[in-house]
């Protein structure tokens, strides 16, 4: 093991002591050791709700008025597990309720159960050489809410309809032998959205955990979640956790799903983190590494290898990464499609593919 990282475990651990035992909640979904629990409860405890405007995915929008300006406060312990139910969080607007009743009649009527994979049509082969393919895709899951006001129906079929178009990129993922499939499903800054609708995104994330539980596992896809878990509720945390100690012996696919996650909390609360160690005397300094700081941030949910995505696919119309993978996208190709997201199919995701074995990655360099 590198020296430098063989003392990381203690230099953690006696951070954690530092910034006081209350930071320590437990062990986290995605969790190994003792010593994620701790990168991960200072970090949740680092992430403010954001304060800037949204898009249809909730990441910062670059061409708002309040890029720049200052994040809200933090929540407190009580806002961050579940405050949905409890009242509207900060920035949040209630709803009206004629989108209250929809998204309850969406939760109340959708189906529980999913079908197996093995009932689905067929994954078609990739005609693509193998060496050329992506090992890791990344995905902002896109455009469900205007597909829906397009079509003159509630938002929350637009969500529902978004995990079918979900279900056919990780089978089309695992078919195709790629190795990480990393999807954006909720951002720090989705916090601000209706209550309403917050509600029923939370509970229609652990409808579907529940429902495709027994086609991951039988499909061997590996489940990773990164986020704050601890501004989730009880009923979702407990799908999350089954779900990753379901899958954990999987090898076919790796699914790491981004929930109440955003790249600057991320990276701010690595950069807390470090300085916290080293006003502890516990680092120097000089031995802070993008690798040292990569190793605090969530996308350690995957092994390094496989953290920094090689491609970014973004249906929806939308040019932009959205506050995801901010660290992790530096030299990622990215691929951007109109169709919206619940219209996003096989071959939408085989011509991504297509185009990015087309691309000449270089890294800085010539030739």
């Amino acid at each position: 093991m590198n020296l430098r990282f063989g003392c990381l475990q203690d230099r953690v651990m006696r951070a954690a002591s530092l910034l006081g035992a209350s930071t320590v909640r437990g062990l986290h979904p995605g969790a190994s050791s003792s010593r994620d629990v701790t990168v991960r409860t200072v970090r949740g405890a680092a992430h403010p709700r954001a304060a800037a405007s949204v898009d249809e995915t909730g990441g910062a929008d670059s061409s708002g008025a309040n890029v720049g300006a200052k994040s809200k406060r933090a929540p407190t312990a009580a806002e961050r597990k579940g405050s949905w139910r409890l009242g509207a969080a900060p920035g949040r607007r209630q709803g009206s309720a004629v989108e209250r009743r929809a998204l309850e009649t969406a939760s109340t009527t959708a189906s529980t159960s999913a079908p197996s994979w093995k009932d689905e049509p067929a994954i078609g082969a990739l005609e693509l050489d193998e060496a050329h393919l992506p090992r890791h895709v990344a995905v902002i899951m896109d455009g469900n809410g205007r597909w829906a006001t397009e079509r003159g129906v509630a938002v929350a079929e637009g969500h529902e309809r978004g995990v079918d178009t979900l279900r056919t990129i990780v089978r089309c993922a695992g078919a195709w032998d790629l190795s990480a499939l990393t999807v954006y499903a909720f951002s720090h800054e989705n916090w601000r959205r209706s209550r309403n609708e917050v509600d029923h995104l939370m509970n229609l994330l652990e409808r579907t955990l529940v429902a495709e539980l027994p086609s991951l596992v039988e499909e061997g896809v590996k489940v990773t979640v990164m986020g704050d878990m601890g501004m989730i509720d009880d009923g979702l945390r407990a799908a999350i956790t089954n779900a990753v100690d379901a899958t954990a012996a999987n090898t076919k696919l790796r699914l790491n799903v981004a929930l109440a996650y955003g790249a600057r909390q991320d990276i701010v609360a690595a950069a807390r983190m470090l300085a916290t160690e080293a006003a502890g005397g516990l680092l120097d300094p000089e031995d802070i590494t993008e690798d040292l700081l990569g190793e605090h941030l969530a996308s350690r949910t995957l092994p390094a290898d496989l953290r920094e995505p090689d491609l970014l696919v973004r249906p929806g119309g939308e040019r932009r990464v959205s506050n995801f993978l901010l660290w992790e996208l530096a030299y990622t190709e990215l691929y951007f499609a109109d169709v919206m997201w619940p219209e996003f199919g096989e071959e939408d995701f085989a011509a991504a593919l297509g185009w990015y074995a087309g691309r000449q990655r270089r890294f800085g360099a010539r030739g």
